[in-house]
């Protein structure tokens, strides 16, 4: 794990809560700070008129492709289809608190007719394991897999912390798919030179990746 999530790790173990963080993480793709084109796609997108129209279908698409094209994926690894979906809301230090957020919208039209569980967010330090941060409004049954989205993960720890409000609420499981893992080049050069290089390196573009089990999977031909 990184840091990041080393510390959420810690942070919940430490309020005897770690059996309430998410059972499997899966991203779409990397975006690297400070310049990178999906980082710049991942801001762009929310826009109300995004400087590409691309940005929506592309965010889209990475969220089908993770979903849909490894839906089969996920169910395999959690013992079944989801019973709903969630999505991670905007704080209330976001200027896009109490509106409608572009995600949800394309989140909507991934997920069809599953039921969803609507969640909003109170007060509490930013990025801060805290589950009592987020409430649920509105809820189908939770027993089983809810699949919970999100666009970007920065620390994890609201996304970690919705888990956690879910299973308190009777998730069996919770499933989180976030679109894009935000990479900090700067982080990674104040611990070394050779750092970025060497994440660069390792770091390469593989089809048929899943990104649930991990592995690139066959593909015909």
């Amino acid at each position: 794990m990184c840091r990041g999530c080393s510390l959420i790790h810690g942070s919940a173990s430490a309020l005897g809560a770690g059996h309430l963080l998410a059972d499997r993480l899966a991203f779409g793709v990397y975006a690297p700070e400070p310049r990178s084109q999906s980082l710049k796609m991942m801001y762009g997108y929310k826009d109300e008129h995004p400087a590409s129209p691309d940005y929506r279908t592309l965010v889209r698409a990475i969220l089908a492709l993770g979903i849909v094209g490894h839906g089969d994926c996920l169910n395999a690894v959690a013992g079944g289809s989801p019973v709903a979906w969630a999505m991670v809301p905007s704080t209330r230090q976001s200027p896009r608190y109490g509106k409608p957020h572009p995600f949800h919208e394309i989140a909507t039209s991934v997920m069809g007719g599953l039921p969803e569980v609507e969640i909003t967010a109170s007060e509490g330090e930013k990025r801060r394991f805290d589950p009592e941060r987020f409430h649920i409004e509105s809820a189908p049954d939770l027993n089983g897999n809810v699949l919970l989205l999100d666009d970007s993960w920065v620390t994890g720890a609201n996304a970690q912390s919705v888990a956690a409000c879910l299973k308190t609420a009777g998730a069996e499981q919770v499933s989180i798919y976030c679109v894009a893992r935000i990479v900090n080049y700067n982080y990674l050069e104040s611990l070394s030179p050779d750092a970025v290089a060497l994440f660069q390196k390792n770091v390469h573009y593989a089809g048929g990746f899943c990104p649930w089990n991990r592995t690139s999977e066959a593909t015909d031909g």
